[in-house]
């Protein structure tokens, strides 16, 4: 049972960095251009600018965070490990979702900023959730 929340905790933190913060980003570009863009092309050029690069770095260390802490806190054990395992799924997500054009191309020195930032932020909310948990269990043996 507690493997089971632990990858379910992984899952979940995915559809938060990942899956949440592509619709935040594909919402945010269609408000910007003012108009319902068309092509991933059209995307790439209105998310790539530099004041959005910002709020898409700001954005998904926010969601990063709220992930790691979310799989740290479903996994109930083991907090960082799953919450690594979470990060490392995330980049392979994300780098394979690039690659493979799946998402507006960004590039390649901006996704490595996003990726960076972004899975310290992921990282931090996991060992936020298990510094609490660390306690909570701490006070519960005494």
């Amino acid at each position: 049972m507690n493997v089971l929340r632990g990858l379910i905790g992984v899952l979940v933190a995915l559809a938060i960095a990942v899956g949440f913060v592509q619709f935040l980003e594909l919402m945010l570009a269609n408000a910007v251009a003012g108009r319902a863009l068309e092509s991933l092309q059209d995307y790439a050029v209105v998310l790539n600018s530099w004041p959005l690069l910002a709020v898409r770095l700001v954005v998904s260390s926010l969601m990063a965070l709220l992930g790691g802490y979310t799989c740290a806190k479903l996994a109930e054990h083991d907090e960082m490990r799953y919450t690594l395992m979470a990060v490392l799924f995330r980049l392979i997500a994300v780098v394979g979702g690039s690659a493979a054009g799946y998402v507006p191309r960004t590039p390649v020195w901006a996704l490595v900023v996003l990726l960076a930032v972004s899975s310290g932020a992921m990282l931090t909310g996991g060992a936020v959730r298990a510094a609490a948990a660390a306690v909570h269990r701490k006070k519960e043996s005494h």
